[in-house]
């Protein structure tokens, strides 16, 4: 037995390396989004008599990017690390936590992004940002049956010009409601929330963050950057892919070990036998739970093991 094979037999480096394709693709995501900032989102045409577009446009926003970020990523991981490390004591807890909050953002901001570019949803202030002028002349009014198209706009800001076709969906919103409500979540299986013992103070602490999220979401209605629908669907987004993240890595809140991550997966097709054979399992089947068949089969009919199943259920 070589080396290398022996050193994928340690648990720490097979663990390590059934969680490597995780952390992978979180950063691809991350990338991705990254490129999808570059795009020109899809112009629509629109009117200069839309009062839903009228309003000024603010330099200032009330939560910048920047604060996006410590609130709903960096605050949520200081957090889970504080936790899992001086009380629960478990850097695997740790491990999971992150990751999983790292899948939930990820997946968030791609999303929101890619709706972003294609919808390319007008923002309420944009006639400010666009400044539609015709023959050196402000345009007030639209022609008979027409809209205008961005031609007319004549800013020399093109960042914030684009940045002015990009209101559906809310990043801000599924940005916030994506860390913040798996931090919730993830209280919420740590302090067993559902434990039939009626704590009122589990109920204020998972209110915390779930309510900075709603504040941050206020913050791009008042900022005038979004409409309610923009904010609404982006909330949306963010709570689905923090419950779909939150269950990758940790059972349900309302079990009576939710406060402890699923097991380290078996990565065993990675090791070699004693006489150099890899195991039977294929990669794909291991990380996709697809199972090939060796022949083409009939699977119209229940099984032998579904009808068990039925058997034990009706008794």
């Amino acid at each position: 037995m070589d080396r290398a094979t022996k050193g994928f037999k340690r648990p720490a480096v097979r663990m390590a390396c059934s969680y490597l394709f995780d952390w992978m693709l979180c950063i691809a995501l991350i990338a991705l989004f990254l490129l999808l900032d570059n795009v020109t989102p899809f112009k629509r045409q629109f009117s200069v008599e839309d009062r839903s577009l009228m309003y000024p446009y603010k330099e200032k926003e009330i939560i910048p990017t920047w604060a996006l970020i410590v609130i709903a990523v960096v605050f949520p991981a200081v957090l889970m690390a504080a936790v899992s490390l001086f009380i629960r004591r478990s850097s695997y807890d740790l491990h999971n936590g992150i990751l999983g909050l790292l899948l939930s953002v990820s997946l968030t901001i791609v999303v929101t992004q890619v709706v972003k570019v294609t919808v390319g949803k007008h923002r309420p202030d944009f006639i400010d940002r666009c400044k539609p002028m015709l023959n050196g002349v402000s345009i007030t009014r639209d022609e008979p049956l027409k809209l205008w198209k961005v031609d007319v706009c004549t800013t020399t800001d093109h960042s914030v010009f684009k940045d002015g076709m990009r209101s559906f969906p809310s990043g801000h919103a599924s940005t916030s409601f994506a860390g913040l409500t798996y931090l919730t979540l993830w209280l919420a299986g740590k302090m067993h929330v559902f434990d039939r013992k009626g704590y009122s103070l589990k109920s204020v602490i998972l209110m915390i963050p779930i309510l900075a999220a709603m504040l941050v979401t206020i913050s791009r209605i008042e900022d005038d950057r979004h409409s309610a629908p923009d904010v609404g669907w982006g909330t949306f987004i963010g709570i689905f892919f923090a419950f779909f993240s939150y269950h990758q890595y940790y059972p349900a809140i309302t079990r009576s070990h939710s406060h402890i991550p699923y097991p380290p997966r078996d990565f065993s097709y990675l090791v070699k036998d004693d006489d150099g054979g890899v195991h039977k399992a294929g990669h794909l089947e291991a990380m996709t739970g697809i199972h090939p068949n060796e022949e083409s089969v009939d699977e119209t009919q229940q099984q032998p093991e579904q009808l068990t199943d039925l058997e034990s259920q009706q008794s």
